[in-house]
């Protein structure tokens, strides 16, 4: 079995030093997409990382448990979430859904590979390490794609909403 993941991070070799610890994530109104729905679901994303940072304590059997118990039920969840925000979007013009999209299926991809590899001992859990890197990807997403469409999503909710 391997010791150390093998997935890289923006975080460099600083990710996982002895007494390394990461800031809760907040999640501000600039982070706001102005559609209830994906903003509620993006807060829900940080809870639940927020809350896989409070259980990043270094005692392998009970991140464990955690891991085992909370990892599947998130990536149903992102996976429903992304649902949503492509449902919006592919009700506009949004050029660039096919690559929002696209990435979308690349960190799903990405996240059950991972989850594979430690359900399967090809890799040794590091909750501090998965975590920081599914903050990283989950909130550069936002950050990038998200936000980048934004209009684009409030039009496609708007529309929506004119349906109803």
């Amino acid at each position: 079995m391997a010791k150390t993941p093998c997935y890289k991070s923006l975080f460099g070799d600083k990710i996982r030093s002895g007494g390394e610890y990461m800031d809760f994530i907040e999640l501000g109104y600039e982070y706001s997409l102005g559609v209830p729905e994906l903003d509620m679901q993006h807060r829900e994303l940080v809870n639940q990382l927020n809350d896989t940072i409070k259980h990043c304590t270094g005692k392998k059997k009970d991140e464990k448990l955690f891991y085992d118990k909370n990892m599947p039920k998130s990536i149903d969840f992102l996976r429903n979430h992304f649902t949503t925000e492509e449902k919006l979007l592919c009700q506009t013009k949004y050029d660039c859904f096919n690559k929002h999209k696209s990435e979308h299926k690349e960190i799903l991809e990405k996240l059950i590979k991972m989850n594979d590899d430690i359900e399967k001992n090809r890799v040794e859990l590091d909750l501090f390490f998965v975590t920081a890197f599914i903050r990283e990807i989950v909130m550069k997403h936002i950050r990038t794609l998200d936000l980048g469409a934004k209009r684009y999503f409030i039009e496609g909710y708007e529309e929506k909403r004119a349906v109803r």
